[in-house]
């Protein structure tokens, strides 16, 4: 069991992780045993008992490397285990989600044959708290299509993405300033220096739980990823990047811009609605309330309009027909027609 040379750098940042740390570390253990992988985990400053868990395997294990440093923000803690790493593929792995087997064999085999692509994701087997399955979802596949997705939407799960070592340091890592969009503003900048896949096939175990779902994070990672839609344009027309030194990134920053703020309660209500639509899936009854009851109230605003209420009435209503629930769904169907003529 040597992690000399290895094919394949696994990076997990993790912090009090110690209830889901060791599916994750097993998990790409498993597919070490037929693949050169090496595991990088950098532990953010836990207070649990994740340091226990990590120290009983990196001192048996010679492919797990730990590092502990308490940085700023997540960005800071994955640009310190790509530097670590030693790898030329760094794939990523949340620490409370699981690969699947075969993931890494199958995307190091992809970017192999394809060196052109530079950004490779997969699909994800949604599971709640629990570890119980409860759905699939389904990105696009080919570079044009990312691409177009990208200009509404994060195409890519963090947790299922593998990227060339020498694209990733061409764009210069992860950026500090966008905290819960410090993925997709790294895409946008691959997408510059390649091509861009998601694999057909599900890869990884994505865990929808109770912390991901507050509404203030929710919010703030819509107006996070339409800065780097900004940030994008400016650089494909040749302009200074806005968000270089950009110490507050917020709905002014936008504004000032040149984004129109109903494009960002745009932005805000299809967010909120996609994440009450999962956690409403994965038995979070409560935060999709929240969530719904914050899309309406930010479509009513002052810079939302009728066609953003009858936005929700929709997706509520597919909610109503997903659940079994055909009476509500046509009424909610009905409201979203009324709301577009009044």
């Amino acid at each position: 069991m040597s992690n000399a040379d290895p094919e394949v750098s696994v990076v997990v940042p993790v912090y009090n992780g110690e209830r889901y740390i060791r599916e994750a570390i097993e998990s790409v253990l498993r597919e070490a045993e037929e693949l050169a992988v090496e595991l990088v985990v950098i532990d953010d400053g836990s207070t649990d008992s994740t340091p226990e868990i990590l120290s009983e395997y990196s001192a048996h294990d010679p492919r797990v490397i730990v590092d502990r440093d308490r940085g700023p923000t997540i960005a800071t803690a994955l640009n310190r285990g790509c530097g670590i790493a030693n790898a030329s593929f760094l794939a990523r792995l949340d620490a409370d989600d699981a690969d699947l087997p075969g993931r890494l064999r199958a995307q190091r085999d992809f970017l192999v044959d394809h060196p052109e692509v530079v950004l490779l994701g997969g699909q994800p087997v949604l599971v709640d708290e629990e570890g119980r399955e409860f759905g699939t979802a389904r990105y696009p596949l080919d570079d044009a299509a990312l691409r177009e997705a990208m200009r509404m939407t994060n195409p890519f799960v963090h947790s299922a993405v593998m990227m060339r070592r020498s694209a990733f340091e061409a764009a210069g890592g992860y950026r500090a300033n966008l905290p819960h969009a410090e993925d997709l503003d790294l895409w946008l900048r691959l997408a510059e220096r390649g091509k861009l896949a998601n694999l057909p096939d599900a890869v990884v175990r994505y865990r929808i739980h109770g912390g991901q779902l507050s509404l203030e994070k929710q919010a703030d990672q819509a107006v996070y990823a339409e800065a780097t839609r900004v940030s994008a344009r400016a650089r494909r027309a040749g302009q200074p990047d806005p968000l270089e030194g950009a110490e507050l990134v917020d709905e002014e920053f936008l504004v000032a811009h040149g984004v129109d703020r109903r494009e960002i309660t745009a932005a805000v209500i299809d967010s909120a609605t996609w994440l009450a639509r999962t956690s409403g899936r994965a038995g979070y009854a409560g935060a999709e309330a929240q969530l719904i009851a914050s899309a309406y109230d930010r479509a009513r605003s002052e810079s939302g309009s009728r066609a953003l209420v009858a936005r929700v009435h929709r997706s509520v209503a597919h909610r109503h027909a997903e659940q079994g629930h055909p009476i509500r769904a046509k009424l909610k169907a009905a409201q979203a027609r009324l709301a577009e003529r009044a």
